[in-house]
């Protein structure tokens, strides 16, 4: 499966997993994906699309097809990044956000686009998100709360790295600014975030920074009682040989809310083509106060049980 750079949401049962597709681009040779870094290198290709995959037991999975694609909706010379897609309960739409970049990294945005259904197709709504508090975009993710409240919580090379949450307005189509910032609220260099919620408890999760590295990055958790923060850094979860992409949460069958970590194992993939990189999968491990979260490390498989 060309799944990557992901995110993946439940809606009604069926679980769904709105993923980067690379293409069948030879990966260069070495530890990492990155070198002779630029515009039309594997990984940075003006082709690449967003596809759906679906399924009710996190096993079989259906391809749905391309949903966007950069081509024919952002700039010429335009790549693709992180699309990350929630459902909107206020406005009963699928909002996706991604990151891309025109020509080269110094030139980095973030766009918008929505559907009344997942499987698309999605039209642009912003093609340059500009209330931002921090400039010059990198890896993003999307959180919704109980709520129905929306957060952005991402990178900016303007800030080196760091991570930044901002709560988005009512149609998650941008942010509010100074008002609903949290400011930096995790100083390490890094990048790929994810954030979610449990038994009223915030996480944020990211690695260091890793250019399609093969041999992945730590990734650390931090927790807060409020989604702005202040959070308070608090464990690793372990060796997982990937980038991070999502922590995502999944019914099991006894009714409980569980979660899973999902990453991309850059540079493994036997043929060398970037489409057929592995995503390594781990599910969580939470202590009683919930301030300790590991995973099982880099597992060849594991038994998890799915509502049906």
């Amino acid at each position: 499966m060309d799944a990557h750079d992901s995110k993946l949401i439940q809606v009604n049962g069926e679980y769904m997993w709105f993923a980067a597709s690379y293409g069948d681009c030879k990966e260069p040779a070495g530890s990492n994906g990155c070198a002779g870094l630029g515009v039309g290198k594997c990984g940075f290709q003006t082709d690449h699309n967003v596809t759906l995959f679906t399924s009710t037991d996190l096993v079989s999975w259906q391809n749905k097809g391309v949903v966007f694609s950069a081509a024919g909706n952002l700039p010429p010379n335009s790549v693709l990044f992180a699309p990350k897609t929630v459902f909107n309960p206020q406005t009963k739409q699928y909002v996706m956000w991604f990151n891309y970049i025109v020509n080269s990294f110094g030139n980095s945005f973030y766009g918008v686009a929505t559907s009344p259904t997942p499987t698309g197709p999605f039209s642009m709504k912003v093609a340059n998100v500009s209330t931002l508090v921090y400039a010059d975009n990198g890896d993003e993710n999307l959180f919704v709360d109980t709520d129905g409240t929306g957060y952005l919580i991402y990178t900016s090379l303007s800030l080196g790295h760091k991570l930044s949450i901002e709560r988005l307005t009512p149609d998650f189509l941008g942010t509010q600014g100074k008002a609903g910032s949290s400011g930096v609220v995790a100083s390490p260099a890094g990048e790929a975030p994810a954030m979610f919620k449990r038994n009223g408890m915030y996480y944020i999760a990211y690695g260091n920074c890793c250019c399609y590295c093969g041999g992945g990055s730590a990734i650390t958790v931090y927790t807060a009682t409020s989604p702005l923060g202040p959070y308070t850094s608090r464990t690793s979860l372990g060796d997982l040989h990937s980038q991070a992409t999502d922590i995502f949460s999944y019914t099991d069958a006894a009714g409980a809310e569980q979660f899973m970590y999902i990453g991309d194992h850059w540079q493994s993939s036997p043929d060398g083509l970037k489409s057929h990189d592995f995503t390594v999968w781990a599910p969580l491990q939470f202590s009683a106060d919930g301030l300790s979260v590991t995973t099982g490390g880099f597992q060849s498989n594991f038994t998890v049980s799915v509502s049906p």
